[in-house]
């Protein structure tokens, strides 16, 4: 099972201590073939990855050196996610400009449907995929959707219009493998463009948890928000999302659930 999460907060350089009370939540325990962090930092987006096999991975570790507001971390599980496709290049999560993308989980079919998802995706964009995993080429079709709509390269585009272009780009891959004769479609998502964080659920677990803490001046609090994909049972605190259902996540940690085909 791979382990997937994305986190949110208002104040980068505290993200780190306020996850201190889940912190078990964030060791994942396995047979990864590798692990990866994206993170928004001075106005960049950053990856650090790791393509070697470990049995335990230390997210909240590995944290804190990061001071970031958006961060999507992501290990693979080799019985779920390709064996064939290592190292930085095939290591989650995903890096288009500013947005980050991160999935569970395998899918049916691939090399059959990957010439369609290719046409799909506007030449400019297909030069950008650098590795061999469908989950990169998901990502591509997501934002092809959103270049059809003119939207790509704005921050600040409503979390509607990226929901719906999630919801189409899952709909065509879905489409494209039922009529290749597979059954098994993505797993859980999660994706930012470094304004704005959703997460989807597709089968696994995947749960949220706020953290509220007194801010450092009067009048201000911090906040953050945790989503945390494959994890059975992540303790007191979490919220536990509707299987195919998409959680948003707003600039100001505003949080929306709706259903996926909404």
């Amino acid at each position: 099972m791979s382990r997937l999460f994305g986190a949110i907060c208002n104040e980068p350089k505290r993200l780190h201590t306020a996850l201190e009370p889940v912190r078990d939540v964030l060791v994942a325990r396995g047979h990864f073939k590798g692990w990866g962090l994206g993170y928004a930092q001075g106005g960049e987006v950053l990856l650090k990855r790791n393509p070697r096999p470990t049995d335990v991975v230390d997210f909240y570790d590995a944290l804190a050196s990061v001071a970031s507001d958006y961060i999507i971390m992501h290990a693979d599980d080799p019985a779920t996610d390709h064996d064939a496709h290592t190292g930085n290049d095939n290591t989650q999560p995903f890096r288009y400009k500013k947005w980050l993308y991160a999935q569970a989980g395998a899918i049916d079919a691939f090399e059959e449907i990957k010439p369609a998802l290719l046409d799909h995706i506007p030449e400019f964009m297909r030069r950008n995929i650098r590795g061999k995993t469908p989950a990169e080429h998901i990502f591509h079709v997501f934002l092809a959707f959103l270049h059809d709509a003119g939207v790509v390269m704005d921050h600040n585009l409503p979390l509607a219009q990226s929901r719906r272009a999630l919801r189409d780009a899952l709909a065509m891959v879905f489409s494209l493998i039922t009529r290749a004769g597979g059954t098994a479609g993505p797993g859980n998502i999660v994706v930012t463009n470094s304004r704005s964080m959703l997460a989807v659920r597709l089968g696994q677990p995947l749960h949220v948890r706020r953290f509220k803490q007194p801010g450092r001046d009067k009048g201000h609090e911090f906040r953050a928000v945790l989503i945390a994909s494959e994890v059975t049972d992540p303790g007191e605190g979490f919220e536990e999302i509707p299987d195919r259902s998409v959680i948003t996540v707003t600039r100001d940690l505003q949080i929306d659930i709706v259903p996926l085909e909404a």
